[in-house]
């Protein structure tokens, strides 16, 4: 669910005629929280740590056709306490996730400054904030973005006065956006539980936070009601002489400090693509194993033993391997029961077939793939993830970019600086299996047609275009190479 602002002003004008601020956090919260995108986001999130609706099948509960006493059939449960119970999880959205996160962020992305914009403190700048925690974030807000559809991260300052930003649930968050394109995000509500220890006993309290462009508002919930805590700018600048307090100043970033990173122009899950049919291979492949589980191999035909229990009979064979039959019409027989799979296995062939290509995903056990190295036969096998990542890859870039912003809007203000932002281009490092001979042919060929900056952005065997420029430069002062 997200809210327009002319939702939100409906809702305020409500406050006027009756309903007070609390019930309209709360109304906010409900629909929100019974949304079927909500539902949504959390069965992505569920079925990505492989909590699959095959768990919550009883396969030894079966439901059956019965006669009721007044003589009308009717449905009834059949429970057989002695049928198997286990369940399949096939973890092909987490794969799917997986292997597009890997693609498109498996490498760092090349964060660089366009022509022009060139400053080595700028430029070491950029590189510097571009580390290992900044890769695994994004990585992760990928991850967040597949599983729930949007993604966001929050700026924030901690305690010490520190730029610091973290990934925020998804369910957690109500966006609202501009009427116009509903594109431009003007407000968050941020809503979660914490437990605190009162008198001995843990009680759940809902806590929410009001974000502007200007300020916080905070809330907490107690007895049904959303109590106001306090409304504060997003930080304050404390001076501190001698020890003391002497003044504070309010500041603020104009906007809202939440980033979304959408999924694509629709916010649709990846798991919405397949779930049916992740559903149906769990749901046959458990049923195949529950029956295999409970099939009797071999069983035995006894005739003509009135005197003596099959249990005796049993146990004879077991020990001797053999009976003696006094009786000219006892029989005692061996039937073998052969379980047929080959049709159950041609079934779930096709559900795999059907997952990976309708998930558009890659399929790395079909017979064509890795067949044909060459480029044209790699981007035909790669064509319906291409497309599918189509949608993500200008949403990361745009991501990055935001939270730059962000970064160098902190730099500027705590150094006295004046980079520009907008000066900073991002490109995706994707890691898929590639024709790297092919791509340098390229280059080479493009050499004096394309800037050296362009150039390096493409090729296989860079990874940061900044430092790789500042080598070049190093080495042309030193005769070394021709840039």
């Amino acid at each position: 669910m997200f809210v327009t602002e002319m939702e939100l002003l409906k809702a305020r004008l409500k406050i006027g005629s009756g309903l007070n601020e609390s019930m309209m956090i709360r109304d906010l919260l409900l629909q929100d929280k019974k949304s079927k995108k909500k539902h949504l986001m959390r069965e992505g999130e569920r079925y990505y740590a492989c909590q699959h609706d095959i768990l919550q099948k009883d396969f030894s509960r079966n439901i059956v056709s019965e006669k009721r006493e007044n003589g009308e059939e009717g449905l009834g449960y059949f429970q057989n306490p002695n049928r198997s119970n286990h369940h399949h999880v096939n973890p092909f959205h987490h794969i799917l996730v997986m292997q597009k996160m890997a693609y498109l962020l498996g490498k760092e992305p090349r964060v660089f400054l366009d022509e022009g914009g060139e400053n080595l403190g700028f430029s070491s700048m950029v590189s510097d904030f571009s580390d290992e925690r900044f890769h695994q974030m994004i990585q992760n807000w990928v991850i967040n973005a597949s599983n729930a559809g949007v993604g966001f991260l929050h700026i924030y300052y901690d305690e010490d006065g520190a730029f610091q930003y973290c990934l925020v649930p998804s369910e957690e968050i109500i966006p609202i956006y501009d009427e116009r394109n509903e594109s431009m995000l003007r407000e968050v509500i941020r809503y979660y539980d914490i437990e605190m220890l009162r008198e001995g006993r843990v009680e759940t309290y809902r806590k929410v936070e009001w974000w502007t462009a200007h300020d916080v508002t905070y809330y907490t919930e107690r007895e049904g009601e959303f109590i106001q805590e306090r409304k504060m700018p997003h930080w304050i600048m404390t001076e501190i002489c001698d020890g003391e307090e002497v003044s504070k100043e309010s500041h603020n970033w104009t906007r809202v400090p939440f980033i979304p990173l959408k999924n694509n122009a629709r916010e649709i899950t990846d798991l919405e693509l397949v779930k049916n049919l992740i559903d149906a291979y769990d749901l046959i492949s458990s049923e195949g194993t529950n029956t295999l589980l409970d099939l009797v191999e071999l069983y035995w035909v006894i005739q003509g033993y009135g005197a003596e229990t099959a249990n005796a009979i049993s146990k004879k064979l077991q020990i001797n391997k053999a009976v003696h039959i006094n009786d000219s019409s006892g029989k005692v027989e061996a039937k073998q029961v052969d379980l047929s799979i080959t049709g159950r296995l041609d079934w779930l062939e096709a559900l795999r077939k059907n997952i990976f290509h309708f998930g558009m995903g890659i399929d790395t056990e079909s017979d064509d793939w890795g067949q044909n190295a060459s480029g044209v036969s790699l981007q035909y096998q790669y064509a319906m993830f291409l497309l599918k990542i189509s949608g993500i890859m200008p949403e990361i870039k745009k991501g990055i970019r935001s939270l730059y912003q962000f970064v160098v809007e902190d730099y500027n203000r705590k150094n006295g600086t004046n980079f520009d932002w907008r000066k900073i281009r991002v490109d995706l490092n994707t890691s898929g299996v590639t024709d790297n001979t092919e791509a340098v042919d390229i280059i080479v060929a493009s050499k004096g047609l394309l800037s050296n900056r362009t150039l390096l952005s493409k090729h296989p065997y860079v990874e940061d275009v900044n430092e790789e420029l500042q080598r070049l430069a190093q080495e042309a002062e030193k005769g070394e190479v021709e840039v």
